[in-house]
């Protein structure tokens, strides 16, 4: 049997809860809906998460579609699913929970004795993320870019995750990953193996939708291929392309309206080559160029949209480690 808080499933089971977290000063109930999928017998424990920001919203799209078509009599081990973390921050459509305004993944493992969010991250980590083997931690570009790779962190099992990161069957793989204060980094220094796939946003809801899910299925499919949780062979879409991050390109000086070649992306860019620019939205005057300091693949990764928030990536840059066919 698996207990996750108290959710519970039997061998061959799967099963649909909510994992209690804290009470806000108000007298609500916090709460992270999850499915558990316990096979018939054991084996590695894989969570799948999404939607830890509000906005991330396109994985809740599939992911309960995955759960419903799994037969848990032909799954060895467990299969823990949170389609999206983040409820108050997707129940008024913003980024940070509701509760007290903050990030939930910018917490660490939170705190016992922290606000609402910080509590309920604590609690998520001790009861959930501590025992999984492997973690596949699924974003998007939300608003404001489009992304298709999956990230492996610099801590941790590094080379069996960045195995894990190829078998998702992602165009690109980035060793590097930048560090963060998320849930998934902190599992990546626990020691279990982690990828943080990050697929669609920005336009991809309208100009992507079948083929993103369709990456988000493969995705925790190929996962469990990979750790031996279903039969058969991980399914990819082409050859993955392994980098090793060197450049985030950010928006420096005076903001504007930004925009990025993308038709750039997946190929080298040669040093001093530009790869964008941003622009005065009221006079049309050129603010900067923004150009590479150094040769790189452009990563499926960046803003999609001109106005995009502090910290967006404009665009990832690394250089070609090995191609997996």
């Amino acid at each position: 049997m698996m207990k996750v808080g108290t959710i519970t499933a039997q061998p061959g089971q799967k099963t649909f809860g909510a994992l209690e977290g804290p009470v806000t000063r108000g007298g609500f109930a916090v709460q992270i809906p999850l499915h558990v999928i316990r096979g018939r017998t054991d084996g590695p424990t894989l969570l799948v998460q999404a939607g830890v920001s509000g906005l991330e919203i396109e994985p809740a799209m599939e992911l309960p579609l995955v759960v419903e078509r799994l037969d848990p009599t032909l799954v060895t081990g467990t299969l823990i699913v949170v389609p999206l973390l983040n409820t108050s921050g997707f129940e008024f459509e913003q980024k940070n929970a509701i509760w007290d305004d903050k990030d939930l993944n910018a917490l660490g493992r939170g705190r016992p004795d922290g606000t609402v969010s910080e509590q309920l991250i604590h609690q998520y980590f001790e009861d959930v993320v501590a025992r999984a083997d492997a973690v596949v931690d699924i974003h998007t570009g939300a608003r404001w870019g489009y992304f298709r790779y999956a990230g492996v962190y610099g801590v941790g099992q590094i080379q069996a995750s960045r195995a894990l990161a190829v078998a998702l069957g992602l165009p690109q793989v980035l060793l590097g990953q930048p560090d963060d204060r998320s849930v998934a980094f902190e599992a990546a220094r626990a020691g279990a193996r982690v990828v943080s796939a990050w697929i669609g946003g920005g336009p991809g809801l309208r100009d992507y939708r079948e083929e993103d899910m369709r990456r988000v299925r493969n995705a925790v499919l190929n996962a469990m291929r990979h750790l031996g949780m279903l039969e058969g062979t991980p399914e990819r879409e082409g050859p993955v392309a392994v980098l090793q991050a060197h450049t985030v390109l950010r928006a420096t000086g005076r903001r504007g309206l930004t925009f990025i070649d993308k038709e750039k992306r997946g190929r080298l860019v040669a040093s001093g080559e530009q790869v964008g620019y941003i622009m005065h939205p009221f006079t049309g005057e050129i603010l900067e160029e923004l150009r590479l300091s150094r040769p790189g693949v452009m990563l499926h990764a960046g803003a999609a949209w001109p106005m995009v928030p502090e910290g967006m990536p404009l665009a990832i840059f690394g250089d070609l480690v090995e191609e997996v066919r």
